[in-house]
């Protein structure tokens, strides 16, 4: 549990120093590749074919979701919101940049997320995301996803 909690903290503090620099007109943090980086492509692509069954296999069961206005709540709950609507909401990602390292990894990217609100009127949301991932075995797991976004969110929650 301790090495854990380090990892978590470890993560944190370089996601923030990487973005911290980003605002400051220092370059993006380094290009993401590898199984994490495949993992983050699969995630969008999960999330624009509403596969729920493969974010239910890459997200472990205890992840949490930090949203843009301070809540902390199980991914899953944000996960599933993301994962309905008709049409399917399009996630679009840019300057995805991370690192991965013995049984951790952390990735960032710059979003937009198209989507069709119920009353049929189109909404743009655009933001900064971050993830942070344990190995299990040779498999890697999202266990913290940050989502701010670039603006209000749409209605309270």
């Amino acid at each position: 549990m301790k090495k854990s909690f380090i990892v978590f903290i470890v993560t944190m503090a370089m996601t923030a120093t990487a973005f911290a620099q980003r605002g400051g007109g220092l370059p993006p943090p380094p290009a993401l590749t590898g199984p994490v980086a495949d993992l983050v492509q699969g995630i969008i692509n999960a999330i624009n074919k509403q596969d729920t069954a493969y974010i239910q296999k890459i997200v472990t069961p205890d992840a949490i979701w930090a949203d843009e206005d301070g809540h902390i709540l199980p991914a899953r709950f944000f996960i599933g919101k993301l994962m309905q609507g008709k049409p399917p909401k399009k996630l679009t990602a840019t300057n995805i940049g991370g690192q991965t390292w013995d049984g951790g990894a952390w990735a960032a990217l710059d979003y937009t997320l198209d989507e069709t609100l119920a009353n049929g009127s189109t909404n743009q949301i655009k933001g900064t995301n971050t993830m942070t991932f344990k190995k299990v075995g040779n498999d890697w797991q999202v266990v913290l996803v940050h989502a701010s976004v670039n603006g209000p969110a749409i209605t309270p929650h």
